[in-house]
């Protein structure tokens, strides 16, 4: 059953009143300017309704399924009917107690009140809802920390894709039907994307749309390997007219050029970086593993490396003096310009 309207807690009021652990609470603040939400409001509201029905939290709903998992698994089991109910009945309410317990284990530490959306706020309290957790939490504040707390707690990289579930859902819905999407980055730039899959980077930093991709105005445009970062996309949209099959060629290319680039560096040809390396340079590329660029020889004093012009320059700007860019030119002129200034803005405060 929904949650009963209170004195304080009623139907037509929208007012929410929380308290999130602290860590909980850090994690929301650092989630909102990671993902651009403004609002702490909007963020409670978009996690609750994404994460809801399937968080663990949803105590009714975490029961249900587990009795249907249960009663699955069971019923091609020969044997009496009454003793099947019984370990069912058994293994839910060990479930139940397990999950009410987690629940009261969130401590206290942060304390504000936010406006539940009328999507939320009619799920939480209209008679004909869905929602059962009444029974297990008496206040509709209690249900909704639980849900935060809990998705606090998830690795970054599943908090992301609860939080642009929207555009996760049509990215998967293109992928299954084969259809093209039209994405939109940060930087305004339109592309035509033949989607492949969604991955993270090594280290779970991330979430990409992976595939390939044309600039959306130029349709006789030759596609090419790419990848977008999910959080950087402004909007995703399936365009239902138009195929995006595949090739087995075409996917044995994308998953030869992510073992070799990473799924960061899709964008782009390889081509050779030439570094001088001091011998702490050497030592810091010898230990930092992470979106290391391959080695291919040393040729004079110089230490060649095979990879876009991207991934040197992620990798290779960190190392300050003990990284000299020699080739391309392009790059090297490029991370003259960057340290300059740099040191410019320190300068200026000399």
């Amino acid at each position: 059953m929904a949650f009963a309207a209170g004195d304080k807690d009623t139907a037509e009021n929208n007012k929410q009143h929380i308290n999130l652990s602290m860590q909980a609470y850090e994690v929301v603040m650092s989630d909102m300017f990671t993902f651009g939400e403004e609002k702490l409001s909007g963020f409670i509201n978009t996690i609750f309704a994404h994460y809801s029905p399937v968080a663990k939290a949803s105590v009714s709903r975490s029961l249900n399924t587990l009795r249907g998992e249960l009663d699955k698994w069971l019923s091609g089991i020969p044997g009496d009917e009454r003793t099947k109910t019984r370990i069912i009945n058994g293994l839910v309410i060990q479930r139940r107690n397990r999950l009410i317990e987690q629940a009261s284990s969130y401590g206290s530490g942060k304390a504000f009140k936010f406006w539940l959306n009328k999507e939320n706020l009619t799920y939480l309290t209209e008679e004909n809802s869905e929602c059962g957790e009444e029974a297990y939490y008496g206040k509709r504040g209690k249900y909704i920390k639980s849900v935060i707390e809990e998705y606090t707690r998830l690795p970054y990289v599943q908090r992301e894709l609860i939080y642009f579930q929207p555009s996760v859902e049509k990215i998967r819905c293109a992928i299954r039907d084969e259809r093209q999407l039209r994405v939109v980055t940060g930087a305004d730039s339109v592309y035509g994307v033949y989607p492949c899959d969604i991955l993270c980077d090594p280290l779970s930093t991330a979430n990409y749309l992976v595939g390939y991709c044309k600039r959306y105005a130029l349709a006789d445009e030759e596609k090419q390997p790419c990848s977008f970062r999910l959080s950087a996309l402004k909007s995703v949209k399936v365009e239902r007219s138009k195929s995006a099959f595949l090739k087995a060629g075409e996917r044995k290319e994308l998953a030869q050029k992510i073992a070799s680039r990473g799924v960061q560096f899709m964008a782009g040809s390889e081509t050779e970086i030439h570094v001088k390396l001091t011998e702490a340079g050497l030592y810091k590329y010898r230990r930092q593993t992470h979106l290391r660029p391959v080695l291919v020889r040393k040729e004079n004093e110089c230490f060649v490396f095979q990879c876009t012009v991207a991934q040197a320059e992620f990798y290779f700007f960190k190392f300050g003096k003990d990284a000299e860019i020699i080739l391309p030119v392009s790059l090297r002129e490029k991370f003259r310009l960057m340290y300059e200034e740099a040191a410019g803005v320190y300068r200026m405060r000399e």
